[in-house]
């Protein structure tokens, strides 16, 4: 009985402290999920290169013969090895010298004597087959060669790829048929024209025809009416393609169909982006009679392509560079494109809905 006083005061004090301490755990704010944030990335050219030298690349899809712009025999007579990319997987540059052998597509000669560029993203070093026979496939554009298929040339495999090589760009030869771009379209091409042709597409009937070597192609990137800064350096998609004849005489050019005094660069031009043909936007097939344009000395045509209406691709996100090669025939030439997605995206919209690209208020 002579503690009840102490043990009263003990609890009073205890029960002072408990509320003291339960009133600071409530006033602490909650914490919520901890959130992980992602290690900044190394800055480029910072940090070693894991890079495994020399050894086989990785398993690779074959190469599509039909895609390539100049197909050569040739003997690979040097490979000199360039600047690595820092990037993962590495970026391996090399210069490739070539002598012409024997020439399948393009206006090379034998006896040619060509540097081209290889570029490869891969894991491991790519290895070539240095003073061999090899068939290759490339481009020129602005003056310089590049690689992006050299082979040493295996004798079962050279026929299916001269066939493929016979057809225009972007014609594929499945199983014995041969398809061409427009034959998802549902026009059909009069049956009775076959234009002294050897191939016709399966689907549509559409003859296999080609520029000649009469004609000079190039294709050159239309500035854009509003240029912003870091947005589109390279337009917004429009690109000028121009035939002009050089010579002293007439020249037909097949592969470009007109209408009495229309040109049909629609149905005649092919965009081959990300490996995959398509139709020039607004393409629906030649249903009537056609005739080849025929250009006069000095006379030349042009007409506008704009691949950022081609529906299938898959656009870039952010800012990112696609390529478009604008083929006619067996000439083509290949645009890198810068797109960034938040200007451009708009303007793919546009063109899906039918609208203009350019205000006629801002002018050209």
């Amino acid at each position: 009985m002579k503690n009840r006083p102490f043990l009263l005061i003990a609890a009073l004090f205890c029960g002072i402290l408990s509320s003291l301490f339960a009133q600071q755990v409530r006033e602490v704010p909650p914490r919520g999920p901890i959130k992980i944030q992602p290690a900044p990335r190394p800055l480029p050219g910072r940090g070693p290169i894991q890079v495994r030298p020399g050894g086989q690349a990785p398993q690779k899809a074959s190469v599509n013969w039909a895609q390539q712009q100049l197909v050569f025999i040739g003997t690979l007579d040097t490979v000199l090895a360039g600047p690595v990319g820092r990037s993962f997987p590495p970026m391996f540059t090399h210069k490739l010298n070539f002598t012409v052998k024997e020439v399948i597509r393009g206006n090379l000669k034998p006896g040619d004597k060509i540097e081209a560029s290889h570029v490869a993203r891969q894991r491991v070093a790519p290895v070539f087959p240095l003073n061999a026979s090899c068939i290759v496939g490339a481009e020129k554009s602005r003056g310089s060669y590049r690689v992006s298929a050299v082979e040493k040339v295996d004798p079962k495999n050279i026929a299916s790829i001269r066939l493929s090589c016979v057809l225009p760009l972007g014609w594929t030869s499945q199983g014995g048929k041969v398809l061409s771009p427009w034959s998802g379209l549902k026009g059909k091409w009069p049956a009775s024209q076959k234009e002294g042709a050897t191939h016709f597409c399966a689907m549509t009937g559409r003859p296999a025809l080609m520029v000649g070597s009469g004609a000079s192609f190039s294709v050159e990137k239309v500035p854009p009416q509003v240029a912003i800064k870091w947005t589109n350096p390279d337009g917004d998609g429009e690109y000028k393609v121009t035939l002009s004849n050089p010579s002293k005489a007439p020249v037909t050019i097949p592969a470009l169909r007109k209408m009495g005094n229309k040109i049909l660069w629609e149905e005649s031009l092919v965009v081959l982006c990300q490996g995959k043909p398509y139709p020039a936007p607004g393409a629906s097939g030649i249903l009537g009679v056609s005739s080849p344009v025929t250009l006069n000395p000095g006379q030349t045509v042009s007409g506008i392509v704009n691949p950022l209406a081609l529906e299938g691709p898959q656009w870039p996100r952010g800012g990112y560079r696609i390529t478009f090669q604008v083929c006619l025939g067996e000439m083509s030439s290949s645009q890198s494109f810068y797109y960034m997605s938040k200007h451009h995206d708009k303007i793919r919209g546009l063109l899906k809905a039918g609208k203009p690209i350019r205000s006629p208020d801002l002018g050209d």
